[in-house]
């Protein structure tokens, strides 16, 4: 049996100073909210914050020293829960100093706690979270997996490598055999013997524990991963190095880094990986030896007393048979907390690097490099169940890739040449045996932050395979593959938009875009190609939806047909506002490169703003334009419209609406709301006569066949607009045509026969399908 003094013993008042005054806990929170202000590290907590409500016990890695204070505030943000951790001893030596006060009033216990496990799992009764760094200790290498491909991680204390530690898997164990234990008693009736376990341990009532009782223990595992790690100097180093020339190298690494990591933009990702479930695949053994122990329990210590001093055989077994479980269970959230790193460019960049260091070939081409990056980006983006960081789900992060340019990537070279790691020349790296030399542990992250990096995707064998088939398909990858794969950026160019919209967009009363018609950019790809493409130009205010259905009759007809997507439409109306004329131009030359894989001949149709941007990507001439046609473009304004007097002075609107507190939009009713949003940025008013204006001044240097159509009572444009464009042409082939309507945006319903008016435009010189 078990010793007498822990036999329905009152533990509600046995070490009350462990535990959390909640009124320093608020305290803290409001002023760490305060000081987060301050710092220049974003901090993003991912996933649902249902798992906080669902989860006991939460695992994170450990690599700053200032990162064992984040998830417990950032949990307390999202669903006002309080967190218990644990801390080393030494910061309790002085049992009666300030510090050690303090960390006792928010749920901090030193590690050599004797009822360590015990109070844990009380507080789990309680409703509180329990935070835990499995790792032990900080792993500045980033190093988790040793020769065999096992986990390890280097331990400062034995200065060799050895196995994470257990403690969360034996808590909740623990902690599932106290509820069976309870689940009996119910069972049996005995409600007085879980009255008084529930008084133990706080709870207000037996149904509180009851309900505990019958809820399976959760362990969270959680990755937090920094982007990037810079190791240059900051004012803190800097001041450190004058304070004190004597600073140990191990204290002037830490503050270079996370200085570095504090002071600079710095993003810090919090992913949760998928959570474990302590009693789930227990053996029918294993169960039946749980028990049989259940019955001797009289308080919550007598769980975790049997593996610490077993009493009989059947303990022994049940002993070192939890050990085990222990094991595998700490080996299952270790994996899913390595699977949960946010990847970034970086990631990718340092595995390329090192793999080929690892293979000995120490040059690499620049233009090789670059593509290869980008390839593993898109093969990276199809893996399932990894995290992205931001820059490699929004491709105006990455694209220019392609163009052999990126300001972080230069960051990470650079840092490399400084470091002594690699050689930068005009057109290619050299990389040096200093990236496989070993360094010391507090060194690394200074001395070798490629293998940092490298060392922290390692886990994730679908990474390095994403990395070898990029460079693999890098010297036999066609245009056209690389058309597809940038025609994909568009359309997850528009996925990042609408996200971030939804996440940052007030309410603006309504909808800003109609659901069930989808305003994402197509490519129809004709199954007899006549040898043209034809890109799709939308109007303001509206998407590529509205000219989907003259793609396909295109396609039908031969020509491959792109809809682009103008920045800032088929989101938010508050992402339009932000968009100027030049970033509209710029997705319609994207999709220009793309179409340049797949038709010998290329056509542009655009209606309204995106005739004039049509006419302006004419006027440079890119080669094998074959033509263009500009539907209703916005040049004249009418007089009497309904946004004439906003089109004559937008520029002093906007810098009115700029001191205001008021929205910088003004209702409409658009033509088609289908497609269209229903309020107009003044922004976007006082962008459209800024390209109007850049049109004009270039309107002789267009030299293709162009034709004009426009509507002869148009409700927006002047009788004379697209006459005046006809004139200003420095095209020898050019048609005007005048449609008896009274609507602007005529294409889109093919008002009048204008699409076969543009059909027998863009036929004319086509070849027989």
């Amino acid at each position: 049996m078990f010793p007498k003094r822990h036999q329905m013993e009152d533990r509600s008042n046995v070490n009350p100073d462990y535990d959390i005054n909640t009124s320093t806990y608020d305290w803290s929170v409001r002023v760490f909210r305060q000081i987060k202000k301050l710092l220049k590290v974003r901090i993003t907590l991912h996933g649902s914050p249902e798992i906080i409500d669902h989860g006991h016990i939460f695992l994170f890695n450990h690599f700053a020293r200032f990162e064992t204070f984040i998830p417990q505030y950032l949990m307390y943000e999202a669903r006002k829960v309080y967190c218990c951790s644990v801390a080393s001893a030494e910061f309790f030596e002085q049992e009666d100093s300030v510090l050690a006060g303090f960390l006792r009033d928010v749920g901090v216990i030193p590690n050599n706690y004797p009822r360590l496990l015990p109070w844990l799992a009380e507080q789990i009764l309680l409703g509180r979270k329990v935070v835990i760094f499995p790792e032990g200790g900080m792993v500045k290498d980033r190093r988790v997996l040793d020769h065999r491909g096992r986990y390890s991680i280097y331990s400062r204390v034995s200065m060799d490598r050895r196995k994470h530690h257990t403690g969360a898997a034996v808590l909740a164990i623990g902690l599932e055999i106290f509820k069976m234990a309870v689940r009996r008693a119910e069972h049996q009736g005995d409600l007085k013997r879980i009255s008084a376990w529930a008084e133990a341990i706080g709870l207000e009532s037996r149904e509180t524990l009851l309900t505990a009782a019958h809820q399976p223990t959760i362990v969270v595992p959680a990755n937090i991963t920094f982007y990037p790690i810079r190791v240059n100097e900051h004012i803190l180093s800097s001041g450190a190095e004058l304070l004190s020339r004597g600073l140990s190298r191990r204290a002037a690494e830490e503050i270079l880094i996370e200085g570095n990591i504090l002071l600079r933009n710095t993003d810090m990702d919090i992913q949760f990986g998928h959570p474990v479930i302590a009693s789930a695949r227990w053996h029918h053994w294993e169960t039946w030896l749980a028990k049989w122990v259940v019955p001797r329990i009289a308080a919550i210590d007598d769980v975790f007393a049997v593996t610490r001093r077993p009493a009989d055989a059947r303990e022994r077994l049940l002993a070192g048979r939890l050990r085990q479980r222990a094991q595998i269970i700490r080996n299952k959230y270790m994996r899913e907390m390595y699977q949960a790193v946010t990847v970034n460019l970086s990631h990718l960049a340092s595995t390329l690097i090192m793999d080929r260091a690892r293979r000995n070939r120490i040059e690499i081409d620049r233009t090789q490099f670059f593509r290869s990056l980008y390839l593993a980006i898109k093969h990276t983006q199809v893996l399932p169940h990894v995290h992205l960081h931001r820059s490699l789900q929004n491709p105006d992060d990455y694209r220019d890739l392609l163009e052999g340019e990126h300001s972080g990537l230069h960051e990470l070279l650079e840092t490399a040449k400084a470091s002594g790691l690699i050689e930068i020349h005009p057109g290619h790296y050299r990389l040096l045996p200093k990236l496989l030399q070993e360094h010391e542990f507090d060194e690394i992250r200074i001395e070798n932050v490629i293998a940092v990096y490298a060392n922290e995707v390692e886990p994730m064998s679908g990474i390095m395979d994403a990395v070898k088939r990029a460079v693999s398909a890098e010297k036999k990858v066609g245009d056209r593959e690389l058309a597809n794969l940038r025609f994909d950026d568009e359309v997850r160019s528009w996925r990042w938009d609408l996200r971030h919209q939804a996440k940052n967009t007030p309410d603006l009363g309504g909808h800003p875009i109609t659901a069930g018609v989808t305003p994402r950019p197509f490519f129809l790809k004709a199954r007899s190609h006549n040898g043209g493409g034809i890109i799709l130009i939308h109007e303001l205010l509206a998407s590529p939806a509205e000219l989907r259905g003259f793609g396909q009759h295109l396609a039908d007809l031969g020509f491959h047909a792109l809809g682009i997507r103008l920045k800032g439409h088929g989101t938010s109306p508050y992402d339009l506002k932000d968009r100027r004329w030049e970033d509209w131009l710029d997705s319609l030359r994207r999709g220009y490169d793309i179409m340049k894989s797949y038709g010998s001949r290329i056509y542009i149709v655009g209606a309204g703003v995106g005739g004039l941007l049509a006419l302006q990507l004419a006027s440079e001439q890119p080669e094998r334009l074959a033509g263009i046609a500009a539907v209703s473009p916005p040049f004249k304004f009418s007089a009497s419209g309904p946004m004439a007097p906003l089109l004559r002075s937008t520029s002093i609107l906007i810098r009115w609406m700029a001191r205001r507190t008021g929205r910088p939009f003004v209702e409409r009713t658009p033509e088609y709301p289908q497609y269209a949003y229903r309020e107009v940025p003044l922004r976007s008013l006082y962008e459209l006569r800024r390209l109007a204006h850049e049109v004009e001044e270039h309107l002789s240097d267009v030299q293709c066949p162009v034709l004009l159509a426009q509507a002869d009572r148009d409700p927006i444009l002047a009788p004379e607009s697209s006459r005046t464009i006809y004139k200003a042409l420095g095209s020898k082939n050019k048609i005007l045509r005048s449609i008896h309507a009274d609507r602007h945006n005529i294409l889109v319903e093919d008002i009048g026969g204008i699409r076969d008016i543009v059909i027998r435009f863009l036929t004319r010189d086509a070849p027989a399908g």
